[in-house]
């Protein structure tokens, strides 16, 4: 699980990701925003626009700030870390892989989950071979850790 009071640990991908993330918002988006809010006549959705774009490079930039990289935390071998792909079999015998990443790098792509989500709350610090019930919205089901492996990047 994350917590507030410990800084975010992210992959060097995800670093990379935010970090270009960042200097979009930063060198186009919100200028591009901007600009519209001084030509348009009805500016309330773009001030929005604006406000929000203004607080995700704000939290962005914080998040670098304060990260330290998954390599600097030991790994565990076997137990499902944030930094960690883990792959899982479910209920159905369906096997899923994710990669297990601190909330703001969830967002980079489709493989990567939050450390926050039921998923991935219901298997950080379990071994290969734990099962786990994981609380989705969708209702209760079981997931099964089949390997464990540290990120490369």
């Amino acid at each position: 699980m994350t917590s507030s009071s410990e800084p975010p640990l992210l992959t060097v991908e995800g670093r990379k990701g935010l970090e270009e993330r960042a200097r979009r918002l930063e060198e186009e988006t919100i200028p591009t925003v901007l600009a519209a809010i001084e030509e348009a006549e009805d500016e309330l959705s773009l001030q929005l626009e604006y406000d929000l774009a203004s607080r995700e490079l704000e939290q962005l930039r914080y998040v670098l700030d304060t990260a330290r990289s998954i390599h600097e935390v030991p790994e565990e071998p076997g137990i499902a870390q944030i930094g960690d792909w883990v792959t899982l079999q479910t209920g159905d015998d369906e096997s899923v892989t994710h990669l297990i990443v601190h909330p703001a790098e969830a967002v980079l792509d489709v493989s990567r989950i939050s450390a926050d989500s039921p998923l991935a709350r219901a298997v950080l610090g379990l071994k290969v071979g734990d099962e786990a019930v994981v609380q989705a919205p969708s209702g209760p089901y079981t997931a099964k850790v089949v390997e464990v492996k540290r990120d490369d990047s």
